[in-house]
């Protein structure tokens, strides 16, 4: 991977951040919520956030990498994809 594509990777996934904001902020109340009402613990509460940032940055990683391999290819080959 170049530069450019880390660069561009911290852009999409900071862009990916402000997009699910208010679902991480609804998460954050249901997991405060867990920890008050249920006495989950703190270490479970937070190892149910960092998964959810986790598999968020996976998901937009992966986008933006299959957006790219995708731009490089002729217009007649993306128009038959099917898979990653």
């Amino acid at each position: 991977m170049t530069q450019f594509d880390e660069g561009r990777i911290a852009a999409v996934t900071e862009a990916c951040e402000r997009s699910e904001d208010l679902l991480h902020k609804k998460l954050s109340v249901i997991l405060i919520n867990l920890h008050d009402d249920y006495n989950v613990s703190l270490d479970i509460i937070e190892e149910i956030e960092n998964l959810y940032i986790v598999k968020g940055d996976i998901y937009c990683r992966t986008g933006y990498q299959q957006g790219v391999k995708d731009a490089l290819r002729t217009r007649g080959d993306v128009n038959t994809l099917t898979e990653c």
